[in-house]
């Protein structure tokens, strides 16, 4: 079954991908048709930033065109055809500084100019959010957040519906003043009730306070947007998580799913996106391979190919196997992999980089098919009332996600998620408040002027 995994920065693999088979490299290695059913059966949603290359621009004349020519040179490839475009709207720029305020105030027309003119080109568009973050330069003070945020959101409500309905609404949480600044707009303006898509970001803000919240993190935003959903009488909550992308968030996501379900009859349909997927593997040099029922890191440097992997198997041998196996499933030429990378150019061969970058994305579908196939079992056990088993079970469902080792992290997180269960029963908004008041005020930003809101 295709991951609930979104691919950001995809239109550098629908270069890479095109440019390979109008190459000297390409002999018949597949058709833009098998391409295409490759993303339909393992990863079918693509992130593209709007904004990503906003910043410092003497003109912005042509950019909207321009954004929206790219979306459509890489439908025309043809690998797309089973697949979603998501356009997100670089407000995450502006919250860490990249945008200065001249410059957001050009994106802020420009972007919703170009979801009307333009929403063609894309199945969903996020909500220009802008939570401040680290060297963020576009407030004073927390009335200014709430304003901008406010004036932004209501633009996106007053769409047609039509468009309105491609929108993707963000809801933020990860301070006292973004509960209540967030949470304020999103219930005095019945903002759930106007999109029928809802994100939450913040997630990797600071990794240190994750540790001490005693629930899995996104749980937090996740129980109001499930609260406003009964309200509003909806059968499924689309929910988007900004950046919750490691493999052990599977986990808990397939469980959340079952519980939701169980507990108050909502299909909950959750997503969630990483841009660092195939940095890992151009720069860091490492593959994840599902193996004996583990998901291992395997480094695959120059250095690390013939040391062994298990038993009399080497490195070099699980990566071709990985490969071959991925290659027999969907119709692919496979490819012989005598060598890894070309002394040529010191780097991946043309093929087995392409090969490489495809398998990076079937990992993230093998991973969540393991979940689906082992959270059933585990939630049973929950469920039933057996909480050291549960425990014990998740926490060995989190080691092997981890090769077989746990860090502290991961161990901590495990035996919190029965309490993230039981939260998501009670579904209690003030229960949510106390955690971010009293684990999450140390992020809270700073600004001379603190006027109250709430």
């Amino acid at each position: 079954m295709v991951s609930n995994f979104v691919a950001a920065g995809f239109e550098t693999l629908a270069s890479i991908l095109d440019r390979f088979m109008k190459s000297e490299f390409y002999d018949d290695h597949f058709t833009r048709e098998q391409i295409s059913n490759f993303f339909g059966q393992t990863c079918n949603k693509f992130l593209h930033s709007y904004g990503q290359n906003f910043a410092g621009r003497k003109s912005y004349t042509n950019y909207s065109m321009n954004e929206a020519k790219l979306l459509e040179k890489c439908r025309s490839f043809n690998f797309f055809n089973d697949s979603e475009y998501i356009v997100d709207s670089s407000g995450f720029q502006a919250s860490i500084g990249i945008i200065d305020k001249r410059e957001f105030k050009i994106l802020f027309d420009m972007y919703y100019k170009f979801v009307e003119e333009y929403n063609h080109v894309a199945d969903k568009f996020f909500i220009l959010d802008v939570p401040p973050g680290p060297g963020c330069k576009l407030f004073n003070n927390f009335n200014e957040i709430y304003d901008l945020n406010l004036k932004s959101y209501q633009t996106a409500q007053l769409l047609p519906k039509p468009i309105r309905d491609k929108i993707i609404y963000i809801h933020h949480f990860r301070t006292p003043k973004l509960w209540d600044i967030y949470t304020k707009i999103m219930v005095d303006n019945d903002m759930f009730g106007s999109f029928k898509y809802h994100a939450t970001g913040g997630i990797v803000a600071n990794m240190s306070s994750d540790m001490e919240i005693p629930c899995i993190i996104y749980v937090i935003p996740m129980i109001p947007l499930i609260n406003q959903a009964l309200k509003h009488k909806r059968d499924t909550l689309h929910f988007h998580v900004l950046g919750g992308a490691n493999f052990r968030d599977i986990l808990f996501y397939e469980l959340f799913k079952i519980h939701v379900m169980n507990k108050h009859k909502l299909n909950l349909e959750i997503t969630y996106d990483s841009s660092g997927l195939f940095k890992g593997l151009m720069v860091g040099r490492f593959i994840p391979v599902v193996h004996d029922g583990m998901v291992k890191k395997v480094d695959i440097k120059t250095s690390s190919l013939d040391m062994r992997f298990k038993d009399d198997m080497k490195i070099i041998d699980i990566y071709r196997k990985c490969i071959s196996d991925m290659s027999d499933k969907f119709g692919l030429k496979r490819i012989t992999m005598d060598e890894v990378y070309s002394p040529k150019t010191g780097t991946f061969y043309e093929e087995l980089r392409v090969y490489s970058l495809l398998y990076m994305l079937k990992a993230y579908a093998d991973v969540q098919d393991k979940m689906r196939d082992e959270v059933p079992d585990l939630y049973k056990l929950y469920d039933s009332g057996e909480s050291s088993l549960f425990n014990s079970k998740a926490e060995e469902i989190t080691r092997n996600l981890n090769g077989g080792k746990i860090s502290k992290k991961q161990k901590v997180k495990t035996y919190s998620i029965s309490r993230s269960l039981d939260m998501l029963t009670s579904l209690d908004e003030n229960y949510c408040k106390y955690i971010v008041s009293k684990y999450l005020s140390k992020d809270e930003f700073s600004y001379e002027s603190r006027e109250n809101l709430i």
